[in-house]
Formats: C-alpha cells, structure tokens, sequence
C-alpha cells in the first residue's frame, strides 16, 4: 500500500488525540492525510489521561514507547479510600502484574506530552499536512453515495476547503461532522463536573505527596509510593496519580453541578468543589481546598448509536461515543477507533463502502459496553449512605486479583 493508493487525501477534522493518532496510524502506511483543526495552536488543555493495556499497545505499535518513557509514570498500583474516613479499602496492583497478564503496561501521561510527542512524530512524515485555525462548516459529496471514484469536500469558515477521498470527524462531543447528518443525536448533561488541577508535586499538600511519591520504593501493602489513588465519596469522587516523569501530580474532582456552558472549561467557581465536598473527611478537603487553580469541565455523554457513517463521512471518538470517565477510556476508545480505521484504509483502499461499513460493525458492540459499565461505574464510584457501606465491605472483602480481572475484556483488546 502506498500514497498512490488513494486518488486523495483522508480528511480529519479535529486534532485531538484521536485525529492525531488516525493520522499517524495512516502515515505509517504511507497513506496521506490533512488534519483540519478550528483552534490557532495546540493548547495544553486537558490535564492528564490514563491509558490502559489496550491504548498503550497501539501507542507501542506506533513506534512511540521510547519518546513516551521520559514523559509518562507507571502506577504500581491503584489505591481505593473511602472519602468520607480516608479509610484505605484496597490495592490493585498493576505495574508488573498488569504488564504480564495483558503484554502491555497501564501509563498515567500529561495530556500535553501525549500530543507533543504525535505531532513531533508526525513531522517525520510528508504526507500529513495540519491545518490550524480552520473551523469546520460543514462538506459535500457528489455523488451523496458512497462510489469508487467520488470525493468529499470539506468547507471552513474561512471559505478554504479540503478534497478527500474520506472526511474524518474526529472533532469531539460537540461534534460539527454528526449535525450534518444525524442532528438528532445530542449530547447528554450529566449535571456532573470534573475538576481538574494540575499541581507541582514539591510544592502539593502533604496528602496528595504521600499518596503518590515515586522517590520512596513500593509498598502494594499500604496506600503511596508510584499510586493512583481514588477516593470514593457521596456523590463524588477524587483521583490523583503523578505525570511529567513525576514532577507534577494530575487531580481529578468529579461532583454534582451543573455547566454554565456547553465549553470544555466552564467558568465556574472552585467555591463549587469545596461545597460539593463538604461531607468528605477533614483532612482530604483541607488538601483540596489549598491547591488553586481548578478548572471545571461539564460532563457530558453521547450513548453509540448507529449510523456513524453517511457516504464517505465517518465519525470516530467523543463524536460518535462520548464515553463517562469512569473506566478511564476515553482516549483509549479513540486510539482503538483511530488503529482500526486506518487499518480498514490500508486494506480497502478501493471500497470506501466496506470501510465504513465494517468500521461501524467492529467498534459498536465494544463503545456500547465501555459505554454501559462506565455508567455503572459511576453508581459504584458514588454511591452513599447504606450503598456505601455495602461497597466498602465488599471492596475491603474481594481478592485484588478478582478485581483486575473483570477488566480482561477490556484490556485485552
């Protein structure tokens, strides 16, 4: 398979991680690409991300393992509280034992250094080009249908346009590429906010430095050294894990409360964290309340549905499933939507058809199942009152191992 292959470009629109990952993905089969992306520069929004097994295999395939080993932490385990008591219920190991069990690693990264590192491997290549700056209008196909030698083309705000042979829409929740053919599908308000802070690790409360201190040698006895910690509470919850090869430590709130605005960051007052987090233990809202610089980020959600596709446009991602946060794969479900769709490319080159088509039939069933138990998950992570107690008692009872393995559908993939 070669550049040639194709009579045109794929069209991306959207440069987050998934577009950027699609486009790697097709350069490394030499197939060409144009990323279409509305903000001026890359921002460093976002915080951090967990990546499990199966998006850090792909990362691996990618050739990025060695650009990504200086800037990522790898977590030995995963430490579960109770936010009301600061009582520790848990450990899950991961570090090794993940390792051996899926072939792959779990990493913690700055959402930055992700981005960094795929778009300095995409200057290796000549046949992606990134467009900043271009809002994305809306495109055309002629003929409608999917046909060996038709073309879509995508028109910006700024009156340029892009002609491909694909047109790509991995450009978020609030997606531009879903309204022009299934308007319909919305976004949901989960009347649920994420909290996020990103702090340096010398200068961080006392409790977050010993939840996560990679200088002090592991102990899966005791929460600490090289963890991500969760703490469960009414409501809400609290995560904390380390990024920037430890220097910084990423902290995620999630509480009740509603978005000013459909804005990623949405201008709401820390104030609004400290109330949600009233009931919690002294001492954790204490930590919380001495970091500043919170930012809030409605959470919103978008079940799979079907069709993802209307001739040669396809969605991928938070665009065709905006998944809760709660299993932490989010970006996973992009960079496997990302793998498999240029996969499909490379293979049918001819048959813009059978791409679509077998795109959606292999991504559905699994986005609906991430979908679904992060939902439960969420009623896990928040429950209150008896339902607490009940979780406690049954996360304090389960052997750590049990608990690692009900996600082998996942972290296998």
């Amino acid at each position: 398979m070669n550049a040639t292959s194709l009579n045109a470009p794929v069209l991306i629109i959207g440069g987050g991680i998934g577009g950027l990952v699609l486009a790697l993905e097709l350069a490394k089969r030499n197939i060409s690409s144009q990323i279409y992306e509305q903000a001026e520069e890359f921002s460093d929004i976002g915080a951090g991300l967990q990546l499990s097994p199966n998006a850090v295999r792909r990362l691996k395939n990618l050739g990025l393992e060695t650009a990504l080993g200086a800037v990522i932490s790898a977590p030995d385990q995963i430490c579960l509280s109770d936010g009301l008591t600061n009582a520790h219920l848990k450990n899950i190991p991961l570090g090794h034992s993940v390792l051996e069990k899926y072939g792959a690693p779990y990493w913690v990264v700055a959402r930055k250094d992700l981005q960094a590192i795929l778009l300095a491997a995409l200057e290796e290549y000549d046949c992606v080009s990134i467009h900043l700056g271009k809002k994305f209008i809306n495109y055309t196909q002629n003929p409608p249908v999917v046909e060996t030698n038709g073309l879509i083309r995508a028109h910006m705000e700024d009156g340029s346009t892009g002609e491909g042979v694909l047109l790509i829409g991995a450009d978020g929740v609030w997606s531009r590429v879903r309204h022009m053919f299934a308007q319909e599908q919305t976004p949901q308000q989960t009347e649920m906010i994420a909290w996020r802070a990103l702090i340096d690790a010398d200068t961080a409360p006392q409790l977050f430095k010993n939840a996560s201190d990679l200088k002090n040698p592991s102990n899966l006895n005791t929460t600490g050294p090289n963890s991500t910690q969760v703490w469960f509470g009414p409501n809400s919850h609290l995560v904390q894990y380390r990024v920037m090869g430890g220097d910084k430590i990423n902290l995620v709130a999630v509480t009740k409360g509603k978005a000013l605005t459909k804005d990623w960051a949405s201008d709401l007052p820390a104030e609004a964290l400290f109330e949600e987090m009233r009931p919690w233990n002294k001492s954790i809202r204490q930590a919380v309340m001495a970091v500043e610089g919170w930012s809030a980020w409605p959470l919103m959600m978008l079940a799979p549905f079907k069709p993802w596709s209307r001739g040669r446009a396809i969605l991928m991602g938070d665009a065709a499933h905006a998944i809760l946060p709660f299993l932490a794969q989010g970006a996973a479900m992009a960079i496997e939507d990302a793998s498999l769709l240029a996969e499909l490319i490379e293979n049918h080159p001819d048959q813009p058809d059978k791409i679509v088509d077998t795109f959606q039939a292999q991504r559905f069933r699994r986005c609906q199942r991430v979908f679904s138990k992060s939902v439960y998950q969420l009623q896990f992570y928040h429950a209150s009152s008896y339902l607490a107690h009940i979780r406690n008692l049954g996360v304090k009872a389960l052997p750590a191992s049990w608990m690692l393995k009900q996600y082998d559908w996942l972290y296998k993939y």
